[in-house]
């Protein structure tokens, strides 16, 4: 029997934890219980902190001011994901879908943030025998941390990006559908040397000189009236936002969306270009390296999407993506 402990209205509050990290809220999650965020901590030797040798997903949870409460987009699909990922890692299923969506419940009800929020449930290998970080270990853990999430100047203005010059990695190599921490220092490479040389993001090419994403959305590009994206197939992870925008696409325009390779020069002569994840939503990219794409203005295509989008991720019953985080039960919850 394991205990996911929460602190609901029928129990006594425990004491308001003073975070040394500035902006942090108040608690996070780890392994079945909620902590203070600054002893949310693994082991400076496990596998997970020492070689990136984890998995994890990005979640947004909305306020819903008018029920005042948050929402999870997307929820069963991210967990979806992170087990596809886990497999492929030879990773152990440590706690169950359910437990982890009431794990995140129950972090959300704890900081009582009243706005937008980002969560990150990660989980990660522990320490391997010999504290060898390259011998396999079934010792897994979890941990989940939420942070406030507003939108950025660029839903609003739109991007500047670059062409990498770093390439992105490919699935004979780091497989990008696997969304482990590990592969994320590509993507570090590619935006730390993008801001260095004055743009907002960068997109990366795939060792077949095809776009591929950005450091972290995926890419899509207008051209004649279409909406085009790079295949699973082309060094990207695949996307649930992009998905998103595939649906709300089909549905309520009747666009299509094409998934095909698309070349360098075809971003330049593209007529909008936007990139799509959890955490950004959906931003406009208006200039690629220093060249204007379209008129260098979010354009109508991307606008259209983003208001089809924010309807979707506010209104729960909408489309049956969003799910409300319930309130406090009132006694400690035991889950088998």
């Amino acid at each position: 029997m394991r205990m996911i402990e929460e602190h609901d209205a029928a129990m006594p509050s425990p004491p308001k934890p003073s975070p040394a990290t500035p902006g942090a809220p108040d608690y996070a999650w780890l392994n079945g219980r909620l902590v203070p965020f600054d002893e949310c901590v693994v082991h400076a030797r496990s596998q997970g902190a020492f070689w990136g040798a984890n998995v994890f997903e990005g979640l947004r949870g909305y306020w819903l001011e008018g029920e005042q409460r948050l929402s999870i987009f997307r929820l069963e699909d991210h967990l979806r994901r992170l087990r596809c990922s886990m497999k492929s890692l030879h990773m152990p299923l440590t706690y169950s879908d359910e437990e982890i969506a009431q794990a995140c419940f129950a972090l959300l009800r704890a900081n009582d943030l009243k706005a937008d929020v980002h969560l990150c449930v990660v989980a990660y290998f522990g320490l391997g025998a010999n504290l060898d970080p390259l011998n396999y270990t079934d010792d897994t853990g979890m941990h989940i941390t939420c942070m406030l999430a507003p939108r950025s100047r660029g839903f609003t203005h739109g991007l500047r990006a670059s062409i990498s010059t770093w390439r992105r990695i490919s699935d004979d190599t780091m497989p990008p559908r696997i969304k482990t921490g590990a592969n994320y220092h590509n993507s570090r490479l590619a935006q730390h040397e993008a801001v260095r040389n004055g743009f907002d993001t960068t997109i990366l090419l795939n060792q077949a000189g095809n776009a591929a994403e950005t450091p972290g959305a995926c890419v899509v590009m207008v051209r004649d009236g279409r909406l085009v994206t790079p295949p699973g197939t082309s060094g990207v992870l695949e996307g649930i936002t992009v998905a998103t925008v595939e649906q709300l696409a089909s549905e309520h325009r009747g666009w299509t969306l094409e998934r095909r390779p698309i070349d360098r020069t075809e971003l330049y002569i593209a007529d909008e270009l936007f990139v799509c994840g959890t955490l950004v939503e959906i931003q406009s990219v208006v200039e690629i390296d220093r060249i204007a794409v379209g008129d260098g203005a979010p354009g109508p295509v991307t606008r259209t999407l983003q208001r089809l989008y924010e309807q979707a991720t506010r209104t729960p019953g909408l489309t049956g993506w969003s799910t409300p985080v319930p309130a406090a039960e009132p006694r400690q919850r035991s889950v088998a």
